[in-house]
């Protein structure tokens, strides 16, 4: 069967699971696996339409534009407030408004230092779902009490000069941001909290009633909007000749490496699709796309 090559090929190509097709596709991992081997005794048209309709998808993904890492302004400025905690076990916090490129900065320093602990907070991360999956990767089943987490976790990271770091810190409750200061009291290791400006706020309390918390914060750095040499240095690596659009593109992201990147990727798109370059009527364009 050709699509069941074509299947397997892709597999290989891009290094994907059969489980992760299948999840994909909305179809058991057991289904799949018949099917592939010609085994499948139920509607194989369905499944049939379903790879295919994948394998159209992912062929598409691939001429997808991509705006690789810049080292900018505040990449430099979350990698230091980093290493400082990292080094000496400090506690810190680095904050700043939504999509100037906080999450991509720590997301890096943890690929670049693989014994970084790096947890992702979203709203409800309660101190049990907090501990829990620092738990979890630190290889633990990420189950019991809290308490009894916190036991192992003390226990696995005392002494190892390890760095956790909390992104979107600003949705954790006041009960957890006081859970990770007993894991640096009794661990001494290195905590950064990332987050937006709220996140001052919530770790000095309204009335700075919260002195025994922030008051252990060794470091704490506002991030800032990019700068010319930090947008000028991204747009080049997608755009070489990007100087006569340069005032448009710098104007409309206003120092927002979310909104920038968004920009660039609409640009290129409509660009390729009209057979043109990067010109102002297609920045235009791609402005009347994206949501600001």
């Amino acid at each position: 069967m050709a699509l069941v090559e074509d299947l397997k090929i892709l597999l290989k190509k891009k290094n994907y699971s059969v489980t992760s097709v299948a999840k994909a596709i909305n179809l058991s991992n057991a289904t799949l696996h018949l099917w592939m081997n010609n085994n499948y005794k139920g509607n194989v048209k369905k499944i049939e339409d379903a790879v295919a309709k994948f394998l159209e998808i992912e062929k598409l993904r691939e001429g997808r534009i991509k705006v690789d890492f810049v080292k900018t302004t505040v990449v430099d400025d979350v990698f230091d407030i980093a290493k400082t905690c990292h080094v000496e076990n400090e506690i810190g916090v680095c904050y700043g408004d939504a999509g100037i490129g906080k999450t991509f900065a720590v997301k890096k320093y943890a690929i670049d230092n693989t014994d970084v602990i790096l947890v992702e907070a979203d709203l409800g991360y309660t101190p049990k779902v907090l501990f829990s999956e620092i738990h979890k990767k630190l290889g633990f089943d990420g189950c019991g009490t809290i308490h009894n987490m916190f036991l192992d976790i003390i226990d696995k990271l005392k002494s190892s000069g390890r760095l956790i770091i909390i992104d979107e810190a600003e949705h954790l409750p006041y009960k957890s941001l006081e859970l990770l200061r007993r894991i640096y009291d009794k661990a001494q290791v290195g905590i950064l909290l990332v987050g937006m400006p709220k996140l001052l706020m919530n770790l000095k309390g309204e009335k700075k009633q919260y002195a025994q918390l922030y008051s252990r914060v060794g470091i704490a750095t506002r991030l800032n909007p990019l700068i010319d040499e930090d947008k000028k240095a991204i747009i080049s690596s997608v755009i070489p000749n990007y100087k006569s659009i340069y005032p448009t593109i710098s104007n409309y992201c206003d120092g927002n490496t979310r909104v920038l990147t968004k920009l660039l990727v609409r640009a290129i798109r409509i660009a390729e699709l009209n057979s043109v370059d990067v010109n102002e009527d297609v920045l235009q364009a791609s402005i009347g796309q994206i949501i600001l």
